[in-house]
């Protein structure tokens, strides 16, 4: 018998919840910086989160077993460590695979309880840097078990209420961080954006340049009704828009590196 699934956490019972996904490389970090301080400026308490750091279970352990497999069974292990991946996503070991499905069920379980607790109710805006999109493009395929075991996944998540895929070329990403080798990142980039055949509510953020995303990202946020949620100030919006947004030292949560097993 099935066991009995509980209805995801509803929008009503916590914060603003925006989540950023996407390639390696592809100006995730960049973005929430911009919105973050964006809609501080609004009068908006915002909490920044890395899925990786905060969700993610054991990940120090899922991290080491990763690269000791690629170490022990690779032998083209010695080349890949010139890539100096922070984790072993890249790595397509059917054990692993395994492994995954079991881990990112136990993340998408831990992820519920903490939406729903009360430290996070305290901020107005939640954002993610990825969510459980990135995990399910780690293992996407056309497969029916892959197929099927993503909408498990993602129907027990709880639904941002904006999610973005930041696109960009696997070229470009791969010179500006070249952690994995380019053939994964084309094929993670696909995976990307064959999750919206699953996830309808996906954004996805053409590849332009950092000011036009930046741009088209904040339209989006404007027509959700996020900023209605602001406080009054005199002309805060005009003060926002006038603002050159900085990269945040004062956030309160760094970006850490992704997910891995």
């Amino acid at each position: 018998m099935a066991p009995h699934l509980v209805p995801a956490p509803t929008a009503a019972a916590r914060p603003f919840l925006i989540t950023f996904s996407g390639i390696d490389g592809a100006g995730k970090t960049t973005q929430i910086e911009h919105l973050s301080s964006r809609l501080e400026i609004q009068g908006l308490s915002v909490l920044r989160l890395s899925f990786w750091d905060h969700v993610a279970v054991w990940s120090e352990m899922r991290a080491g077993v990763g690269h000791r497999t690629l170490d022990a069974r690779d032998p083209n292990s010695k080349t890949q460590q010139a890539f100096s991946p922070k984790n072993n996503k890249h790595v397509r070991k059917w054990y692993l695979t395994a492994a995954r499905w079991g881990f990112y069920l136990l993340d998408m379980a831990r992820l519920r309880r903490m939406l729903s607790g009360p430290p996070l109710r305290d901020a107005d805006v939640i954002i993610f840097d990825r969510y459980i999109y990135d995990q399910v493009a780690n293992i996407y395929s056309q497969s029916l078990a892959a197929r099927s075991y993503s909408r498990l996944l993602l129907s027990q998540t709880p639904h941002p209420d904006l999610a973005f895929v930041v696109d960009a070329s696997p070229d470009a990403a791969f010179a500006r961080k070249p952690e994995y080798p380019l053939e994964f990142v084309r094929r993670n980039r696909s995976n990307f954006l064959q999750l919206k055949e699953l996830v309808p509510q996906l954004t996805v953020i053409s590849d332009a340049s950092e000011d036009d995303v930046r741009r088209e990202i904040y339209a989006h946020v404007r027509r959700s009704g996020l900023l209605e949620r602001a406080p009054r100030g005199e002309n805060s919006e005009a003060r926002a828009d006038k603002t050159v947004v900085q990269p945040q030292t004062s956030c309160r949560v760094r970006n850490g590196p992704t997910a891995t097993v």
